[in-house]
C-alpha cells in the first residue's frame, strides 16, 4: 500500500502501516489498542477512500494486529565493513547489468551488516523467517501476526 498515506492522512500513517490483504480483508499493524480504536471509528471512512485511491485491491474489511516494535532510535547503526562487502560480492550474481549488480551488493552489505549489529545487540533469529530482531519471543513482530 504504496498510498497508506493518502488515505489514512500523515499522523496515522507513522502509527499504522498496512501488513497484506488476504480475502477482501486489509490486515493493518497498530502499536497499541488507541490506534486500533482510532481506525474503527474511521473505518468506513478509509474503505471509501481505499476504493478511490486502490479500486483494484477490493478491499471490503479491515483488520487489526497489535504489533509492538522496538523503536528505530535502539537500533544500531551501523556501515558495512570489508568481510560483508566480499560476502554480498560473491552472492550477487553476475550476470545482471553491472550498475544494478553494484547496488544490489551494497544492498546487501548494508543488509548483513545490520544484521550482525542487531544480533550483536542481544537479537535474535525469528524461528519462523530467519530474519534478526530486537525484542521478545522467539519470532520476529511480523510472523507472530502472520498466518
Amino acid at each position: 500500500m504504496w498510498r497508506w498515506k493518502e488515505v489514512v492522512g500523515e499522523n496515522l500513517s507513522r502509527l499504522a502501516r498496512p501488513l497484506y490483504v488476504e480475502q477482501g480483508v486489509l490486515h493493518i499493524a497498530v502499536p497499541s489498542p488507541v490506534v486500533t480504536s482510532e481506525l474503527r471509528l474511521w473505518e468506513k471512512e478509509i474503505l471509501i477512500r481505499l476504493r478511490k485511491v486502490a479500486a483494484a485491491s477490493a478491499v471490503q474489511k479491515l483488520r487489526f494486529h497489535l504489533v509492538t516494535e522496538v523503536s528505530e532510535s535502539t537500533l544500531p547503526r551501523v556501515e558495512p565493513g570489508p568481510q560483508e562487502l566480499n560476502r554480498a560480492d560473491g552472492e550477487v550474481p553476475e550476470n545482471i547489468p553491472s550498475v544494478l549488480r553494484d547496488k544490489l551488493v551494497r544492498l546487501l552489505a548494508q543488509v548483513l551488516a545490520q544484521e550482525a549489529a542487531v544480533l550483536a545487540a542481544g537479537g535474535r533469529r525469528c524461528q519462523r523467517c530467519g530474519v534478526a530482531f530486537l525484542g521478545e519471543g522467539e519470532m520476529c513482530p511480523l510472523c507472530r501476526i502472520l498466518p
